[in-house]
């Protein structure tokens, strides 16, 4: 199908394009909001700057589309093949993108806020400056994704595989990450105020300079995680696992530390003025540094 017979069919008051071909075809500006393209062929397609707020593309393949500055608001691409699509500034707002694969994607400056994003596959995507606040990432796949200064508040990330994930100066405030994977992910200078890490895997983690000020970290794993100058006041580290980690000039104040597991963790500098350290595995060195 081309491009004009689609729109003057859409103008008829056609919405249904279920499983049509439309690789390579450019309807950049065009709007059609609520048209139905569930399973269609769009690869390389181009939509830039067009208009499908409330579409339906399930299913659709979209592999290496363009869409950029596409408004997809409330759409619903459930499923759909969006690897290595364009989506620079599309907004996406409430959009359902759950099972959606979007690997090597790049989302750069995308709005994402209260989208679904339900086991989806962002593995290796590029999220910079991305806005996903309230969104839904439950059991994600953002694997060494690029999520540098993204806006994460409020987001459910429980149970997400973020393993090598660049998260620096990410904002996550109160956002749900526990029992996710954050295994040699870089979250230097992030903004986790009220995160929940609880259970959470963060060895060998980059946490330098981050803000877990009352953060649930409780059995958190942060084995050789860098929290070098960190700030953990009256955050919950019950029976945390610290085994080498690097805690110099953090700040623990009112942290609560009761259990964990601080065997050859480095404390030189750290506040510790009413930490809890009830039942806590200290190394004899570093016990009073």
């Amino acid at each position: 199908m081309k491009a004009g017979e689609l729109i003057e069919q859409y103008k008829q008051g056609i919405r249904d394009f279920q499983q049509a071909d439309l690789a390579r075809t450019n309807l950049g500006g065009a709007s059609l909001i609520a048209i139905d393209l569930s399973g269609a062929n769009l690869v390389e397609a181009t939509f830039s700057c067009t208009n499908l707020n409330q579409a339906i593309l399930t299913d659709a393949q979209l592999n290496t589309a363009v869409l950029y500055r596409t408004s997809l608001c409330q759409a619903n691409l459930a499923q759909a093949n969006i690897e290595a699509a364009n989506l620079i500034k599309a907004d996406l707002f409430a959009a359902v993108l759950d099972r959606a694969n979007l690997q090597n994607a790049d989302l750069t400056g995308a709005n994402l806020n209260q989208a679904s994003l339900v086991e989806v596959n962002l593995s290796r995507a590029n999220l910079s400056g991305v806005s996903l606040t309230g969104a839904n990432l439950r059991n994600a796949n953002l694997q060494e994704a690029f999520l540098k200064r993204t806006n994460l508040d409020g987001s459910d990330l429980s149970a997400a595989n973020l393993a090598g994930a660049n998260l620096a100066g990410a904002t996550l405030c109160d956002a749900k990450l526990n029992g996710s994977n954050l295994n040699l992910a870089d979250l230097s200078n992030a903004n986790l105020y009220g995160a929940d890490l609880s259970n959470a895997d963060l060895s060998g983690a980059l946490l330098n300079g981050a803000n877990l000020s009352n953060a649930n970290l409780d059995g958190a794993a942060l084995a050789s995680a860098d929290l070098n100058g960190a700030f953990l006041t009256e955050a919950s580290l019950n029976s945390a696992i610290l085994d080498g980690a690097n805690l110099s000039r953090s700040n623990l104040y009112k942290a609560n530390l009761n259990g964990a597991n601080l065997l050859r963790a480095n404390l030189n500098g750290a506040n510790l003025n009413g930490t809890d350290l009830t039942g806590a595995e200290l190394h004899p060195t570093n016990e009073t540094e």
